[in-house]
């Protein structure tokens, strides 16, 4: 499926999670993609200038802590430089971060060190609805949270902007919360109606 989002993460490029101000920061979804970033190696690196990332949280994900790198940095300057070296290290395959703004320049440097990198950029920040932003990202997602389940968490994810992705597509992202298995679907209004033989029989 070309518009499933750890499709679009598995090359060099940084990725824009967008998310509506009335809800939540997007943490959660934010660490599935980057351990499926992630696959069988590499580690994963998260600016936490504030200290709000849960640790305990972060392993009951399912990712090793042993191959997960916190970024602390004091200032601006420090946490893009500390951002551009990781995306730049070959042995990190998701670098996640959350940045209200960037410009140009910042945004283009980014991009090249993850090109050199060949890992992940997910950038975070709130939706600017109405709003245009410097943004050097492959792919922007709109995340929402959707009706879930004790057992599985669903998000509403739509495709803002994206090479050879469809725009505009929704799509249903889910994972078992005791398994971590995460996949994508067609929201159930969009997928094809049943045959009416199989509709009888259901």
């Amino acid at each position: 499926m070309r518009s499933h989002p750890t499709v679009h993460f598995r090359a060099a490029r940084c990725t824009k999670l967008l998310w509506p101000g009335r809800h939540t920061f997007p943490t959660s979804i934010a660490l599935l993609l980057a351990q499926a970033a992630q696959g069988d190696g590499g580690a994963i690196a998260w600016s936490d200038p504030e200290r709000e990332l849960y640790l305990p949280a972060v392993a009951a994900a399912g990712i090793d802590l042993r191959n997960f790198i916190l970024l602390r940095c004091t200032n601006r300057a420090d946490q893009l430089w500390a951002l551009a070296e990781c995306l730049r290290c070959r042995g990190i395959s998701a670098t996640v971060a959350s940045i209200e703004r960037l410009n140009q320049i910042e945004a283009r440097r980014l991009q090249l060190a993850a090109e050199r990198g060949g890992g992940v950029g997910l950038f975070m920040r709130q939706y600017p609805a109405g709003k245009s932003a410097a943004y050097a990202a492959a792919t922007r997602w709109l995340i929402q949270p959707a009706p879930g389940s004790e057992d599985v968490q669903r998000w509403s994810v739509e495709l803002l902007h994206g090479h050879g992705g469809q725009v505009g597509k929704v799509l249903q992202m889910e994972v078992n919360r005791e398994t971590h298995a995460m996949c994508a679907s067609a929201p159930l209004a969009d997928r094809p109606a049943a045959p009416a033989s199989v509709r009888a029989t259901a």
